[in-house]
């Protein structure tokens, strides 16, 4: 009682410190960035995420813009014609290096002057005569160097591929290729792939669902809460709170030099959603009190309703923190700490900012108790009081036949980590992807790194027995490497297609490559590094899976003295993040869940009673696996935030329905009637939040990232759950005994009455 004294005593100053503190923050807001480059936030001191890093930008694996035109027959002259228009538009984009295609592709042939290194085609002398088409498409198409990488093997597709120099912002070349495209005379399909490229659209995402996905959610929030509680003070409060929320986490981030992710994105959402409970719980507290007895209604509502306020927002802030520990990905990480930051200061607020504005705002006009005649917000609790233990049997069977399907469910859960994944079907993004998988040799890079001397034959030789090793899996279909041009150099000069024993012939055969462009992207300047590149077309767990275990050994085994190997690519940063979601998933499920059994215990008093307080939570974390499982739903890098968010809500739930039913007990209300009160009071509010909640989520679903919108769909579904496992299913878990008639367990009534037995 204490604390609500002083905070009202001392409204103003709240007030105006948390103005004071909420427009520095928002003017905070004007340095806010976007960062959508997943790599970015791979853990520095991984060995393997470093060498990806340093391998991407040395020789452009991670800065490669693919364009691809489909539809029409490659070798004809008019389509000729185009892909050295597209070759020139990418030439003149400020900040691409080189460019490749067939127009300007380097071309190993013998001639009477024995080796001629050249183009494959003659940019400026592009054939016409059919004879001329036809024997070049059956020489491109016969050469494992063009087939698959720049030309389909129907010469229906064809690539030009980009490279983005160091320093400059991929984003802008995207931006600026497609404009350039965009009034190309080209009638068929252009497509669009490469890590730059899908980095661009996450960007564009990620600001879009800014602008969009955050005020839909509180738009849907504040319907829920004017149909709840039917007054300004129930609408405005709460939203206020949130928003004010909001605005300092997001001017945390930006103080603090963070960036908005694709998770910390979604992190308003939450707070909408999650942080606006606490004051509802708040408003919901003050109008019970208030109907029960107008005079020091604000006092004993704050004194009553801190503690569970404080207890549920901790429980919640603590999973999200949990995300810290398991995570591979440094944005998971992020996205843990300041959705805690984002909840602690919806928490406080709650708690002190709300009660403050009470105070000021005076009485309420009107008893809620005048308005809940027509009110489905407090019917439907009203009508679950009455109802719940006369058809105890009931309940109990439509919970037993959802937990059986939901374990059923559990058994068909998946995992899935593929970037390509976030984008909906009808995305450029998904569209090009599909593209170079279905008909070129992939887009997802794979490495395979040497140190040593790369001009002595010996290493040649491994890098060209690794190749061998590589191709035998289906879903590597090509690498390239300098020993393929050494061969292929060796062949054209009539000694077998092999790497030459004398080191004075390879000295030979790679003075002519010097100049090169292609060099850059397979050797170091220096000689002392070489690198196989390969593309992978599968991002299916068993297959990412495989590549960490075979490669591991091989490049174990094949390494000496002389030579060292290592390997890196994307299949083993998802293999990586695939093993941190499991573990962040376990670790955030299992420290949320031993705080709640903690706090409900001593909220009760009783160990016995907390662990089966928290059964309906537990219940509702299976049938949310059960629902991922049914549905389709995979595991990823969004989805895996669920399981927390559920447990922080449904915490929410039990502990206020638990300490008003412990309120009961002071009360001397028999079991019975102390469940009712508890459903009728603070059922209201679980009612009001759990539908705001699944309403605020279900915005997601306008999201233009799969993720997301899956995510929206599973907490917007458990919160029903949650929601209703509190207000049917945890009465019952409370009463100790389903065997036997309530009216046998419990006195219907107690002689001695409580001074306010409707509060």
């Amino acid at each position: 009682m204490k604390y609500a004294e002083w905070i009202v005593r001392f409204r103003y100053f709240v007030i105006s410190l948390v103005a004071i503190i909420t427009v520095f923050m928002a003017y905070s807001l004007k340095d806010i960035a976007v960062n959508a480059d997943v790599l970015s936030y791979l853990p520095e001191k991984d060995p393997s995420a470093e060498l990806f890093m340093r391998l991407g930008e040395s020789y452009g694996g991670n800065s490669i813009v693919i364009i691809g035109l489909s539809g029409q027959e490659v070798f004809e002259p008019g389509m000729l014609s185009i892909v050295q228009q597209v070759t020139d538009s990418l030439r003149r984009v400020a900040g691409i290096g080189y460019v490749t295609s067939l127009t300007n592709v380097i071309d190993i042939r013998g001639s009477d002057f024995g080796i001629e290194i050249g183009r494959l085609i003659d940019e400026y002398d592009i054939p016409s005569d059919p004879h001329a088409l036809d024997s070049l498409k059956a020489y491109t198409l016969s050469k494992d160097m063009y087939r698959g990488n720049l030309v389909s093997e129907d010469a229906m597709a064809t690539l030009v591929i980009g490279k983005i120099l160091n320093g400059h912002n991929h984003d802008e070349i995207v931006e600026t290729i497609r404009e350039k495209l965009s009034g190309l005379p080209f009638k068929d399909m252009i497509y669009y792939g490469g890590m730059p490229v899908t980095l661009y659209e996450l960007s564009r995402i990620i600001l879009n669902d800014i602008n969009i996905i955050a005020p839909l959610a509180f738009i849907m929030i504040s319907l829920m809460l004017l149909a709840g509680f039917r007054s300004i003070r129930g609408v405005l409060l709460p939203m206020l709170t949130v928003l004010i929320a909001i605005i300092w986490t997001m001017g945390l981030i930006t103080i603090l030099g963070y960036e908005i992710t694709m998770l910390t994105n979604i992190i308003p959402v939450i707070l909408l959603a999650v942080g606006s409970a606490y004051t509802i719980h708040v408003v919901n507290a003050f109008t019970a009190e208030y109907d029960a007895k107008p005079e020091n209604a604000l006092n004993r509502a704050v004194a009553y309703i801190v503690i569970p306020v404080l207890l549920a927002g901790i429980t919640t802030i603590l999973g999200f923190v949990s995300f810290i520990a398991g995570s591979y990905l440094e944005m998971i990480a992020e996205f843990g700490l300041f959705s805690a930051a984002g909840i602690l200061f919806s928490m406080m607020l709650s708690v002190s900012f709300v009660p403050a504005v009470m105070a000021i705002a005076g009485k309420q006009k009107a008893s809620s108790a005048q308005k809940s005649k027509t009110n489905l917000f407090d019917q439907v609790p009203a009508f679950l009081a009455g109802v719940i233990f006369r058809h105890k049997t009931v309940i109990v069977f439509i919970w037993s036949a959802v937990i059986a399907i939901s374990l059923f469910g559990m058994t068909k859960m998946e995992r899935r980590v593929d970037l390509v994944d976030y984008f909906k079907k009808d995305s450029f993004v998904r569209k090009g992807e599909d593209l170079l998988k279905e008909q070129f040799n992939g887009s997802m890079p794979l490495y395979v790194n040497f140190q040593g001397n790369v001009q002595h034959p010996d290493l040649l030789k491994l890098m060209s027995e690794t190749q061998d090793y590589m191709e035998q899996f289906h879903y590597i279909p090509y690498s390239q490497s300098v020993a393929d041009l050494i061969k292929q150099m060796n062949d054209v000069m009539g000694e077998g297609e092999l790497i030459p024993d004398d080191e004075i012939k390879v000295a030979q055969l790679w003075f002519m490559l010097e100049g090169q462009e292609i060099m850059e992207q397979l050797v170091s300047p220096d000689l002392t590094e070489g690198v196989i590149q390969a593309y992978v077309t599968s991002g299916e767990l068993d297959v990412l899976t495989e590549i960490e275990t075979r490669f591991t050994k091989y490049v174990a085994e094949m390494s000496t003295e002389e030579v060292s190997l290592s390997f890196t690519g994307i299949p083993l940063m998802l293999k990586r993040l695939d093993e941190s979601l499991v573990r962040s998933q376990a670790y955030s499920l299992i420290i949320a869940m031993v705080l709640v059994i903690l706090m409900v215990s001593a909220l009760l008093g009783s160990f016995k009673r907390g662990i089966t307080a928290v059964i309906p939570i537990g219940i509702t974390l299976v049938v949310l696996f059960g629902i991922m499982g049914l549905t389709g739903t995979p595991l990823d890098i969004a989805t895996v935030l669920s399981g927390s968010v559920t447990i922080g809500i449904g915490i929410d739930y039990a502990i206020h329905f638990i300490s008003r039913f412990s309120e009961g007990k002071k009360l001397r209300l028999d079991m019975q009637s102390s469940i009712e009160r508890s459903i009728r009071i603070s059922g209201k509010a679980i009612f009001i939040n759990m539908l705001s909640v699944s309403a605020g989520f279900a915005m997601l679903a306008f999201s233009n990232l799969v993720p997301l919108q899956r995510f929206g769909f599973l907490v917007a579904s458990t919160m029903i759950v949650a929601g209703m496992a509190s207000l049917t299913l945890l009465p019952l878990i409370l009463t100790g005994d389903f065997r036997l008639p309530v009216s046998a367990d419990f006195p219907k009534k107690n002689k001695k009455k409580s001074k306010n037995p409707d509060k």
